[in-house]
């Protein structure tokens, strides 16, 4: 069993899904937690589940793409718990969906937004923290879309993944020779709401390629 005992761990994306899973079980194997995500609530029953379960937890509800965030997020971890070790930066959106070229700019942005520049902001201020220990842990959640295999209108999620595959790299090279160690997760199929979200999408798209690809072979 992994011993988190005087640990202390920030989880964004928190409030429900991988990141609500994690929290809990960073909690259960005795680090203490501080919880972010946009929604307030899901955020404060995660604490009392984790409280009623003998172990510790803060929330900061918010949005983990703004840097005053980000920034807080840190903070509120040194001044309650004295210190930063673990980082799990999992806050992600699938962004906006359909063939790549009726993909809006501001659909594209904000997918770049959610999953890529949040994860930099994290990073930009974790590290600084963790530093003053000599050692530590930042984890990212990425996706084999895009880096493995393309899934047909997933074009803004499966960049912004991507790019933060290459982020991780660059961060792990810089600061592993500082003890802090940088890693991206990718999973597979998590039934989560953004994972049912995903397939529905998909099969959506999966149905109108073939039906496309028919009407190609008839013409």
């Amino acid at each position: 069993m992994i011993d988190l005992e005087g640990k202390v761990a920030i989880v964004t994306g928190a409030s429900s899904g991988i990141g609500r899973a994690s929290a809990k079980l960073f909690a259960r194997v005795g680090a203490k937690v501080v919880v972010a995500a946009r929604r307030k609530a899901e955020l404060e029953s995660l604490v009392r589940e984790i409280v009623d379960q003998r172990g510790e937890a803060l929330a900061l509800a918010g949005d983990a793409s703004d840097e005053a965030f980000a920034k807080e997020l840190v903070e509120r971890a040194e001044q309650s718990y004295g210190r930063l070790d673990i980082a799990f930066n999992n806050a992600g959106t699938l962004g906006e969906k359909g063939p790549t070229t009726g993909i809006s700019l501001d659909g594209w942005n904000e997918a770049l937004k959610v999953n890529l520049t949040s994860a930099f902001l994290a990073a930009k201020h974790q590290i600084p923290a963790m530093l003053k220990q000599g050692k530590g842990s930042i984890i990212f959640t990425s996706t084999f879309v895009g880096y493995t295999v393309g899934f047909p209108g997933a074009a803004a999620y499966a960049a912004s993944k991507s790019g933060l595959i290459g982020l991780t790299q660059v961060l792990a090279a810089e600061y592993g020779p500082q003890n802090i160690r940088v890693n991206a997760i990718l999973p597979g199929a998590v039934e989560t709401a953004m994972y049912k979200a995903a397939n529905e999408q998909l099969c959506c798209w999966l149905s109108w390629i073939a039906a496309a690809t028919q009407h190609y072979r008839g013409a």
